[in-house]
């Protein structure tokens, strides 16, 4: 079955039809799903964040609400740029988030998103 619509951008994208998708990413750049806790530890294992990434989102990201209350994917996701990545989480019930991850690449000599 193919996901898409016009509000979804998962157009052309394969995924199971029963899959909670993001409003805002496609399926196919989904990076992780399970606990927070474990999604933050993956992601930094990853490259995708950076502590001072988590520590900045971690309470934001906390105080969505799950999906299966709110049945809006909007009020249930938030995303946000990494050095590298932009990011964003789904949450999908109590306990369970969806991440994806859309990698940024930046021209050499560039400037960067957070100037210090």
């Amino acid at each position: 079955m193919k996901g898409g619509g016009k509000i979804y951008p998962n157009i052309g994208v394969k995924i199971d039809p029963r899959a909670i998708t993001s409003a805002r990413m496609p399926e196919s750049l989904k990076v992780y799903c399970g606990y927070l806790a474990n999604g933050f530890i993956f992601l930094m294992g990853e490259g995708i964040l950076k502590r001072i990434d988590v520590r900045r989102e971690e309470q934001k990201i906390r105080d969505l609400l799950p999906f299966s209350l709110s049945k809006n994917k909007l009020a249930s996701s938030y995303w946000f740029y990494s050095d590298t990545h932009l990011v964003e989480f789904l949450r999908t019930s109590t306990y369970n988030y969806k991440v994806y991850a859309l990698q940024m690449t930046f021209l050499k000599g560039s400037l960067s998103l957070f100037p210090i």
